[in-house]
């Protein structure tokens, strides 16, 4: 089987999946393509796209990977493709050649559904439910959201699968167990609104009335960076948080080892958050926003995180008191968190499915079933 990754920019969410791709298949019937180059604001916060793989094109930079690129997609065995490009698809999935389209959530609040009153937007979902007309045409869901957004736009009856983001896990992983008295929390990321690093602030403050020997990191930049700071000094006292700059992902990786909780409280336009799995493979206890949708997709409260809803910083506070009171819980938790990552999330897992379904359909056999995970299905 020959096989065409098809992506927006070289990242640590998605090089690891890709790596098992090449692994399996053999270089030279593996691609990985990044449409873009490395976006400004990702760089800013330390992300790496200038890796060097015989198996990556970059047909946005580069004449020899655009042609490259070109005749891969016309004539390889099997496409998986995380951008709109339905025209191309379109010509494909016409001509019966398998293609698989990843996507994360198309109605995200606070927009919804509104967006089909933009003529672009109503455009593109034209042009979708028609590639779901052709038996070749697969979508992925990147996450419960997605699969929702799209089982109300149309029916993909044994053609929707259910698909994430899959990053590094380490062999071995790292102890979920912390030392020091000092319970430490941390969120890293870019400094934005929609984020709602204010709403942990809040809940920081509730929970540091009754432990006082706790302590908040924030690691990132982004515009409402001085807004923050000034909502920090308003409401904690000193010496309880601590801003850091942005800094490479291995450096993040290294202060979730360090940290008992990681916090993500982003609203739903927060389409999935890789950062989910990364704390979760890092052995931190995670503790998220319900929107989101890693959140959604990975965690089931009080089993292998806890779950609050967007905006509440009341409910926030009181989950991390109760983590303040338990040190049982929380290693408990993120033992579990950890599991279900390596367990049923993890690159070389998602791989091995992908590729198992890809080889039924290109020979016409029934495809493997299965109840979660990667590649389970999301047409139910």
């Amino acid at each position: 089987m020959r096989l065409l990754h098809v992506s927006n920019i070289v990242s640590h969410h998605q090089i690891p999946l890709a790596r098992c791709f090449a692994r399996t298949l053999g270089e030279k019937n593996f691609r990985f393509a990044a449409t873009l180059p490395g976006l400004p604001d990702r760089q800013q916060m330390g992300w790496d796209s200038t890796l060097k793989e015989a198996w990556i094109l970059r047909p946005g930079e580069n004449p020899g990977d655009r042609e490259e690129f070109k005749a891969w997609w016309d004539n390889v065995d099997v496409v998986l493709c995380g951008e709109r490009l339905f025209k191309r698809m379109q010509t494909r999935v016409k001509n019966g050649q398998l293609t698989f389209h990843k996507s994360e959530r198309w109605w995200k609040p606070p927009i919804g559904r509104a967006r089909l009153l933009h003529p672009s937007f109503l455009r593109m979902t034209k042009q979708f439910c028609h590639l779901a007309t052709f038996p070749a045409f697969q979508f992925m869901p990147v996450g419960a959201y997605a699969a929702a957004d799209i089982r109300g736009l149309s029916a993909f009856t044994g053609r929707m699968w259910n698909w994430a983001y899959f990053t590094e896990v380490p062999d071995p992983v790292p102890s979920c167990h912390r030392s020091g008295e000092e319970l430490r929390i941390l969120w890293a990321g870019r400094m934005l609104g929609w984020k709602r690093v204010n709403t942990l602030i809040a809940a920081f403050a509730q929970l540091s009335r009754r432990f006082p020997r706790a302590k908040l990191t924030l690691a990132g930049h982004g515009p409402r960076e001085e807004t923050l700071k000034k909502l920090a000094a308003k409401l904690l006292l000193p010496g309880t948080y601590e801003f850091l700059p942005a800094m490479p992902v291995t450096e993040i990786l290294r202060l979730m080892r360090e940290h008992h909780i990681y916090v993500l409280p982003s609203t739903g336009t927060e389409g999935w958050g890789a950062v989910v799995n990364e704390a979760m493979t890092q052995g931190c206890t995670v503790v998220a926003s319900d929107a989101a949708g890693s959140a959604k997709t990975l965690l089931r409260h009080g089993i292998n995180g806890m779950l609050f809803p967007p905006n509440d910083a009341g409910t926030l506070g009181q989950l991390l008191c109760e983590l303040a009171e338990s040190p049982e819980l929380r290693t408990r938790l993120a033992e579990q968190g950890q599991r279900t990552i390596t367990q049923c999330w993890a690159p070389a897992l998602a791989a091995e499915r992908f590729l198992a379904v890809s080889e039924a359909l290109l020979a016409n056999r029934e495809a493997p079933v299965f109840t979660d995970g990667p590649m389970s299905p999301a047409w139910e």
